[in-house]
């Protein structure tokens, strides 16, 4: 993105180089993205997560012993109590 853009942030415009003109923090080049593919690399993502979550499960459980049990339950639980 060009500095004189977001002139808030021209005091970290590169001066010189290769990105000369464009915002430029600590080596990080500031850029920006149309919110079609934000929205798709976001869906794509979710898709793995929750395709690894299913495969962390299904190896986790294909050691299930009738004798002793696991729980696939996710869930998680806080109380407050009063210290005594």
């Amino acid at each position: 993105m060009k500095a004189e853009d977001y002139p808030e942030m021209m005091m970290h415009a590169s001066t010189e180089g290769r990105f000369k003109g464009n915002i430029e923090v600590g080596g990080l080049v500031l850029c920006s993205i149309p919110s079609e593919f934000l929205v798709q690399r976001e869906a794509h993502f979710a898709n793995i997560n929750k395709q690894t979550m299913e495969s962390v499960d299904n190896n986790y459980m294909k050691d299930n012993d009738p004798r002793m049990s696991k729980f696939s339950e996710r869930s998680t639980k806080v109380t407050f109590g009063s210290g005594s």
